[in-house]
């Protein structure tokens, strides 16, 4: 009867011994978890800053921030732009547009999008659409065949040949070969006054008579 007792006796588990820590070691303790939580966030925030972009979006006239911008990638919402006007754009996307109430929509492929800051132009400075009609048409081709030789070339026009009829002059190319000639004229004398130690003749004779008074008045 007392075998059976003291084998139907559970006896309970051993105490692990676990000895009294000094608050030296604790405080040993706490610092390092405290060390090790702390490498953690900054290789958590610094992994984030490597896979995300952040720019500032910007009024385009007054340069001032610009808060509750709606920014989509690739037709995703990312969020909103805070009060200093910033926002993270993520690593990879295809897409993103800036949408705002006064702003004219911008819509950018990723290699477009600026590094830093982001402008956005107001809509009220803006027209919508702008149709101009003409009340006459020209004829460009008819008004390069009467222009001078040398409005053509300054124009980038090929000066067109024209076929004389009963042995007419064709005035324009009359006053262009004058032009030229006056121009070889003017070249010439600007050779002439170089040679003339670079002075002009009416200039020579009045420096001349300025210094025979001088001498005048001298000897006087």
């Amino acid at each position: 009867m007392v075998k059976d007792k003291l084998t139907s006796y559970k006896f309970p588990p051993p105490k692990a011994y676990i000895p009294a820590l000094s608050n030296q070691t604790k405080n040993t303790l706490f610092n390092k978890v405290r060390i090790f939580t702390l490498i953690l966030c900054l290789i958590c925030s610094f992994s984030s800053e490597v896979n995300a972009q952040k720019i500032l979006i910007c009024d385009a006239v007054t340069r001032f921030p610009i808060k509750d911008v709606e920014v989509k990638a690739d037709r995703i919402l990312v969020g909103r732009t805070s009060y200093l006007g910033e926002i993270i754009l993520p690593k990879t996307f295809n897409v993103v547009s800036f949408r705002s109430n006064g702003y004219l929509l911008e819509t950018l492929y990723q290699n477009e999008v600026p590094r830093d800051t982001m402008f956005l132009y107001p809509s009220e400075n803006t027209l919508n659409e702008v149709v101009v009609w003409g009340k006459y048409r020209v004829n460009v081709d008819q008004i390069s065949s009467n222009m001078p030789r040398r409005d053509l070339k300054d124009f980038g026009y090929i000066a067109p040949v024209k076929k004389l009829i009963n042995g007419g002059y064709d005035v324009a190319t009359m006053l262009d070969k004058r032009l030229r000639r006056d121009r070889k004229h003017v070249t010439k004398l600007r050779e002439i006054f170089e040679k003339l130690d670079g002075k002009d003749p009416i200039e020579r004779a009045y420096t001349k008579e300025v210094e025979e008074n001088s001498v005048r008045n001298f000897n006087q």
